[in-house]
């Protein structure tokens, strides 16, 4: 009887031990998976931007590739979303002091146009450089795998991403003219 007893714990031990093994083999071996926007993020970095295209508050057609000789900041933005209304100043005064060496894409998910209008009106945006567009099914922020506002994509030359700035950043300060300096230098990002 105490065989069977003794067995029985030996089959029981071995049960936990091979079921506690199983779990860390998997962990080991498959890893945690990351984040569908960080999949995206690295599509980026290896096959490029994808271009788009989208309507400017003109109604004008605006493509991505049609800028691949200047230096482009890709910003996600609404006018609800207090963050963006935070940054929103800096990204301007870093787009006029580059004077047209920069041009920044402004895409809105806004859900209304006029909330989109009031917006840049209290911020008085009226810069050639500042390209305002609608993506109101948020089409262009998902093939960036863009989840968060503001959300922004550093574009050096020929489109190609250089950096992704995820929340507020102090775009006006020293060290980004600096960066932006830096990379207006470099033809080959």
């Amino acid at each position: 009887m105490n065989h069977l007893k003794g067995l029985f714990a030996v089959l029981l031990v071995s049960g936990i031990m091979w079921s506690g093994w199983s779990v860390y083999r998997d962990f080991l071996y498959n890893g945690q998976k990351p984040p569908e926007s960080t999949k995206i993020l690295n599509e980026l970095k290896e096959k490029g931007i994808p271009d788009f295209e989208l309507k400017d508050l003109n109604g004008n057609m605006i493509r991505l590739s049609n800028y691949k000789d200047k230096v482009v900041i890709v910003n996600f933005w609404a006018s609800w979303c207090d963050p963006c209304v935070e940054e929103f100043p800096a990204l301007m005064a870093l787009v006029e002091h580059f004077k047209g060496r920069i041009v920044m894409m402004a895409i809105s998910a806004d859900n209304t146009e006029e909330d989109m209008k009031n917006f840049l009106k209290a911020f008085k945006v009226d810069n050639q450089n500042i390209i305002v567009m609608w993506d109101k099914e948020q089409n262009v922020a998902k093939k960036f795998g863009t989840q968060v506002l503001p959300e922004s994509y550093i574009l050096g030359i020929n489109n190609k991403l250089v950096r992704k700035v995820a929340g507020v950043d102090d775009w006006s300060s020293p060290y980004a003219k600096e960066f932006f300096e830096n990379l207006l230098m470099d033809k080959n990002p």
